[in-house]
């Protein structure tokens, strides 16, 4: 088809939306504030391709004829070894079309998720990494984040082979980091991926790296199809590996020490039944999916069939269909979080989507996207349209209730956006945010607003920190409301006793057991789980502390750089005050300098770490406080010593309810305590996978018993292994 160029000039339909695709699409994948939705982008896309297809022509930059947008300014330009082509598509409603494209190659196909993030291809030359660039525009040439990729998750810096090899990965970020990170930047970006491409084409990596990303290798790129592995030097590994077969070749990235997408073989004859049952699990995934992916596992006889301009024949993405229904939004509320943010969420008329979910709000994000979804382009944020409006809901990659369109009619009325917050009545602000032109709305009390408390108390006795099981939101407006707790953490623990010994506690109990959904049974399972959750761990008190960029892995590095013992922590705390000045001091400087020494721990999480230390040293009563806090948990200490080696060149694959172990994250950190590794996915290197339900028909059962992967009860892992 002929290629014209886009005139800045030309007003015609297909010269505007042409423009207007472009832009979204480097907004998209550029990790800038996106305007457009993804449904909105497709339907968009579709009309620009008839378009294209009427006219007998495209226009040069068309969204239609390349994969990925613009490199970002400021970062180096690489040519790619060989182009990143997109994959041809089909939708979930014409899933049966795969049927016959795995007849085309031998009627056998290794199916994976497809990943929503951002791709990036990783060269290793002599065994270490050499360079990461992102897939970039035309998927031909990208941008170098080196810089950054030493800190993604899941790509290793060094492999076991000194043969020159390239590895396509997805670049992603969890939906908890994702929502942890985007609080604190004010709600700036809609969803995960957007925000994963953004973090890792910063320019500053002690900056990106204060956020995780986290690495699914997909694709072998180099070396090729012709290459066996076995007893010669391409690695010092000890199995051998037939690169002519997609299953080979992701075993053996994950022999290399990839982190490799779950994947499972499948044929024409189970291929329907294998997408419904990975779809019921999309809800269960800490990561966003789009779809599934298909890649001929005998790549060569795949290789044969040849390649377009767009897409290689050998492989086929499955997108889920983004079914939309149309609904009216009834009011907006405002929900104030933990760091103050003030987000918009619309309340709308019910509608089923998805898997069966009933849904009935979405959030609208922040000020900007809430007037952009309005039509609104002037600057004042006072009043928006949006009550009364018609709205397409749809659910972001099969999980995330989201707005796609919102369309006025004569009974729209305007929202005010409040000037006082929800929770606390203190005056609002609006805060412009200059990297991504975005207003959002704060709450100015940052000391006593109490859905910035809720938020805060949510967030230390949450699974990853001091956890309580059954105490939930509710629960704790609950217990602040008759006053049974306050702001501090110790006032939990103390709370009990209050109860016992205090007359005007015992009177906020009364008042508590007389509220909606209150007994005596719900109290003793409360105070039950209290004590239980005394039993903790260093890693999860300091995540429990709430001090600003210290998430999950931070608090597990610290927490190893500690030794696992609390008295050396406390010890830290206790100095950081050592001096009477700035960082120049004594104390503060060489606590500062401790923690940046750290991996991973860059200036700003250091300071905020000092600052917080420094806060509760300078107050005798926080002082006290947090001592006492110490002392009403019992820490534990590593069930293994730091020499043990037993699981070493092991791996195991855990699925299914644990009874012995904890939950299945102290399960895993027992085995890689020990050195060995826990996967996701099942492979012919796997050691074994555990699963209490031996006799399952679950996908991980079948995949163990069609690879010879023995399946073993956690009983009988201890049994062999120890715990």
């Amino acid at each position: 088809m002929e290629i014209r160029k886009l005139d800045a000039n030309d007003t015609s339909e297909q010269a505007i939306l042409t423009r207007r695709l472009i832009e979204a699409s480097e907004a998209y994948y550029g990790g800038k504030a996106i305007f457009m939705s993804d449904i909105e982008f497709d339907g968009y896309l579709a009309q620009l391709r008839q378009l294209e297809q009427d006219n007998g022509f495209v226009y040069q930059g068309s969204p239609t004829t390349f994969v990925g947008a613009q490199v970002v300014n400021g970062l180096k330009t690489v040519r790619h070894e060989k182009p990143a082509l997109s994959l041809d598509k089909t939708k979930y409603a014409e899933r049966e079309n795969l049927i016959g494209w795995l007849k085309a190659c031998d009627d056998s196909a290794m199916m994976s998720w497809k990943c929503d993030g951002g791709t990036i291809v990783a060269t290793y030359d002599d065994g270490r990494l050499k360079q990461v660039v992102t897939r970039g525009n035309n998927g031909v040439e990208g941008s170098d984040i080196t810089h950054n990729a030493r800190y993604f998750k899941g790509l290793p810096l060094e492999i076991p082979c000194k043969e020159h090899v390239v590895v396509r990965c997805e670049s992603m970020m969890t939906y908890s980091e994702f929502e942890r990170i985007n609080e604190e930047l004010g709600g700036t970006y809609e969803n995960p991926r957007n925000l994963a491409t953004a973090t890792i084409q910063m320019l500053d990596s002690n900056e990106s790296r204060k956020r995780e990303i986290i690495i699914k290798a997909h694709e072998l790129v180099t070396p090729g199809t012709d290459v066996y592995i076995g007893d010669d030097t391409r690695s010092s590994l000890d199995h051998d590996y037939n690169l002519r077969f997609m299953s080979d070749r992701y075993d053996w990235l994950e022999a290399l020490g990839f982190d490799v997408v779950e994947r499972e073989l499948v044929s024409s004859k189970n291929v329907l039944d294998k997408i419904e049952e990975w779809k019921s699990r999309i809800k269960d995934l800490e990561y966003p999916t789009d779809g599934l992916v298909f890649f001929y596992n005998d790549l060569e006889k795949g290789m044969n069939l040849g390649v377009t301009t767009h897409h290689p024949r050998w492989g086929m993405a499955l997108k889920w269909t983004d079914e939309t229904k149309t609904t009216t939004i009834r009011d907006i509320e405002w929900s104030v979080g933990k760091t103050g943010v003030i987000t918009p969420v619309a309340i709308f008329d019910p509608v089923r989507l998805g898997l069966g979910s009933t849904v009935t709000r979405a959030s609208l994000h922040n000020l900007s996207i809430m007037k952009r979804l309005a039509n609104e382009d002037d600057v004042n944020y006072k009043y928006i349209k949006l009550i009364g409006s018609k709205a397409e809901v749809y659910l972001a990659n099969m999980i995330i209730p989201q707005i796609a369109s919102i369309e006025e009619t004569e009974s729209t009325t305007p929202v005010q956006t409040p000037c006082h917050c929800p929770s606390c009545s203190h005056k609002t602000t609006v805060v412009w945010n200059p990297d991504n032109n975005v207003n959002v709305l704060y709450c100015t009390n940052k000391d006593s607003c109490p859905a910035q408390l809720v938020g805060m108390l949510m967030n230390t006795f949450s699974k990853d920190g001091l956890f309580i099981k059954g105490l939930g939101e509710s629960q704790i407006i609950d217990l602040l409301n008759v006053g049974l707790i306050d702001a501090d953490t110790l006032s939990v623990y103390k709370m009990e006793d209050r109860v016992n010994n205090n007359g005007y506690s015992h009177k906020y109990y009364t008042r508590l057991l007389e509220r909606d959904g209150w007994g005596q049974k719900k109290w003793d399972n409360l105070i039950d789980a209290i004590n239980a959750s005394r039993n903790t761990t260093l890693q999860k008190f300091l995540y429990s502390l709430n001090i600003p960029l210290l998430g999950n892995d931070l608090s597990k590095k610290l927490a190893k750089y500690w030794n696992n013992d609390v008295n050396e922590f406390v010890e830290f705390v206790s100095r950081v005050d050592e001096g009477a000045g700035g960082y120049d001091d004594y104390g503060k400087e060489r606590a500062f300098n401790m923690l940046v020494s750290i991996d991973g721990v860059g200036d700003e999480k250091a300071r905020n770490i000092v600052e917080w230390a420094e806060e509760v040293t300078a107050y005798r009563e926080k002082w006290e406080d947090f001592i006492n806090l110490v002392n009403e948990l019992e820490f534990e200490k590593p069930v293994t010593t730091a020499n043990d080696n037993s699981l070493a060149g092991l791996t195991f694959v855990i699925t299914g309810n644990v009874h012995i172990y904890k939950n299945r994250d102290e399960f895993k950190a027992s085995v890689e305590a020990r050195g060995g590794k826990v996967s996701g996915s099942i492979s012919s290197k796997t050691t074994a996978l555990i699963n209490n339900d031996i006799t399952s028909t679950s996908s991980k059962n079948k995949a163990a018993i069609s690879q010879g992967v023995e399946i073993i009860s956690e009983e009988e892992f201890i049994r062999r292994y120890g715990k």
